[in-house]
């Protein structure tokens, strides 16, 4: 029975990817037809709830930390400053995000062979439809920020994730389709995934010196070219004030400066907001204003999430996520290399976008905690996949 529900586990995992991808596909004015975010949510808890079990040692005290530090969370905010739901549930969703991600770890749910398919596919999708849509230009956001899923900072995250988890079953055409998402990672535009994609070139091809190293250098310096060249066109020639992050990291100091030392360690109170002068310096981002439209923003508008986590959740909260991630990966079997290259990739995402936050990242990781080691061998969890 258990068996069973795994299959239908990592059937709902891959087939999910590769259908709401064939929408977005053929979704040439958007991103997709479908509000595939929310979807790829329901995604994880519904794999989450199919291996339901009690979590393993090694992680159930971060399953009943983040419990415990969501509920009490929620009721110091009705008390004292009361919010929109889904302001709270944008603030705290890395930590949401930690009960389900604790049913994956050893949980073995994945074939490595069907996820090798899926990511083949992915690559392929990804490829065709950021290409079409910069060379059809057909709007303004799609001919200059492609996407298949969502924006594209979220989505191409987890497909270096999957990437770097599954580098060593792609065999001799590795590098074929390393080349692949460098392309994808070229048409997309996003500064984030350009930084993403050095950390992965150095995991994939730097982290054991050899005679072929100078070559991966010298990958490496035109990989850097590519990124400056991105950072140049994004940010229109007006220097570090017209980079919208440089921006954003001045409004969250000014929101800190007269914090005491604790209050970095714990963040503020739940779902405290900007000052009204902060909000009104980023009024650009209105989308990104409270739920409530009562024009108040949350450190959600700041959009690194280093930045926002700080805010919220202090320093401690941080460690807390990357010690999860960290302690996840390093039981799970990876290797402290590997580990750091992981979190590499989602820290450079953190610098920028929401990272931790993202359904995507937690995506990521449930597959590198529930993916079966090379050792086994296991059928494939898909007969779709069979024909990849």
């Amino acid at each position: 029975m258990r068996t069973l529900r795994a299959r239908w586990s990592a059937r709902v995992f891959f087939y999910s990817f590769l259908l709401i991808g064939l929408v977005g596909l053929f979704s040439p004015l958007s991103y997709n037809a479908l509000p595939a975010n929310a979807m790829f949510e329901c995604v994880l808890l519904i794999c989450a709830a199919l291996i339901a079990r009690i979590p393993k040692r090694s992680v159930i005290a971060f399953f009943i930390g983040s419990v415990l530090y969501v509920g009490i969370s929620y009721v110091l905010m009705l008390l004292f400053q009361p919010a929109h739901i889904l302001d709270f549930a944008q603030a705290y969703k890395a930590f949401f995000y930690i009960a389900p991600l604790c049913l994956f770890f050893g949980a073995n749910v994945f074939s490595r062979s069907s996820a090798v398919k899926l990511l083949k596919w992915l690559l392929v999708l990804f490829l065709a439809k950021y290409a079409y849509s910069i060379a059809l230009d057909l709007t303004p956001r799609m001919g200059s920020r492609p996407g298949l899923y969502v924006e594209n900072n979220f989505e191409l995250i987890f497909l270096m994730l999957m990437f770097y988890i599954l580098r060593n079953d792609l065999g001799r055409r590795m590098v074929v389709w390393f080349a692949v998402l460098v392309a994808i990672i070229g048409l997309s535009g996003s500064r984030s995934s350009v930084l993403a994609l050095l950390v992965l070139f150095y995991g994939v091809f730097l982290n054991r010196l050899t005679l072929r190293t100078f070559f991966y250098m010298a990958g490496l310096l035109a990989l850097g070219g590519v990124a400056v060249a991105i950072f140049v066109l994004r940010s229109d020639g007006g220097g570090i004030e017209s980079i919208d992050r440089y921006n954003f990291m001045m409004v969250f100091v000014g929101e800190v400066a007269h914090w005491p030392a604790w209050k970095f360690l714990l963040g503020s109170m739940p779902l405290t907001p900007l000052s009204s002068y902060s909000c009104q310096s980023l009024s650009y981002y209105e989308d990104l204003f409270s739920f409530s439209g009562d024009g108040r923003c949350y450190s959600v508008i700041l959009h690194s999430y280093f930045l926002r986590a700080v805010f919220d959740h202090g320093i401690l909260g941080l460690l807390f996520l990357l010690a999860f991630m960290v302690i996840a990966l390093k039981r799970s079997g990876y290797s402290p290399i590997e580990v750091m290259v992981f979190l590499g990739i989602v820290c450079s995402s953190a610098l920028s976008v929401s990272a931790m936050n993202s359904v995507f990242v937690s995506l990521a990781l449930a597959l590198a905690m529930g993916l079966r080691r090379p050792m086994e061998t296991q059928p494939d969890d898909t007969k779709l996949m069979q024909n990849g």
